[in-house]
């Protein structure tokens, strides 16, 4: 398959961010799936980067009714699956394959430390052939961030759902600390699912993880549970 428009997979992030920048003239459209699982910071950088120039098509999911993962999680009583990535399989690659007319060409923002990743992302979806210009072009992460600072422009922060099963246990505490309204949402998500061994970050509950190591967080978050 040859020919066809250039679409980029917009995630908001540092890696597409910097491709978005290097190949700015070669993509006709980069898109953006708004599932409503993203920080709040996301969704602030996605309007920073289209005052700054760059046109951004932002498209909501219909997952079963449903253009919210949350929301989804919440009626079907599950927690995203390290395993399986249907979060990311029905609420963004989807809706993103739905939307683009074929034959086309989506740039995918992996970086040279995310090779591993390569297969995971539109391997089935006939018409659409995917690239990764960050990796043949031998571009780090770091260089990413190095990319959008030589532009001017302020580096955001890592795209993920606040509800990731793969977020680090650092984010938990951050989560606590910086976002006290989505850190309860993500513990009635907990509560909420229908295994009582299953829990965002596998076998640990949020609230141990958030507080592993950071004694003086007990206080606050009963200061936050108590509507403090």
């Amino acid at each position: 398959m040859s020919g066809g428009r250039i679409n980029l997979s917009y995630g908001g992030g540092v890696n597409s961010t910097a491709l978005l920048i290097l190949h700015e003239n070669e993509i006709d459209e980069a898109i953006f799936a708004n599932h409503g699982g993203d920080y709040p910071d996301t969704y602030d950088y996605v309007k920073y980067i289209e005052r700054q120039g760059f046109p951004i098509t932002v498209i909501k999911p219909s997952v079963e009714g449903f253009d919210d993962l949350y929301d989804y999680c919440i009626y079907k009583r599950l927690i995203p699956s390290r395993m399986f990535r249907w979060c990311t399989d029905k609420f963004k690659i989807k809706p993103i394959t739905k939307y683009v007319d074929k034959p086309s060409k989506m740039f995918i923002g992996f970086c040279l430390d995310e090779t591993k990743r390569v297969k995971s992302e539109f391997r089935y979806r006939k018409g659409i052939i995917a690239q990764y210009p960050l990796i043949t072009d031998g571009i780090t992460r770091k260089d990413c961030i190095q990319i959008i600072k030589n532009a001017g422009l302020k580096v955001p922060r890592k795209s993920c759902c606040y509800f990731c099963p793969f977020s680090r246990r650092l984010e938990a505490r951050e989560l606590l600390l910086n976002y006290p309204k989505l850190y309860q949402k993500c513990k009635l998500l907990e509560k909420n699912c229908m295994r009582d061994d299953l829990f965002i970050h596998g076998d640990v509950p949020l609230s141990d993880v958030a507080m592993e190591k950071v004694p003086s967080i007990l206080s606050y978050l009963k200061k936050i549970e108590a509507g403090g």
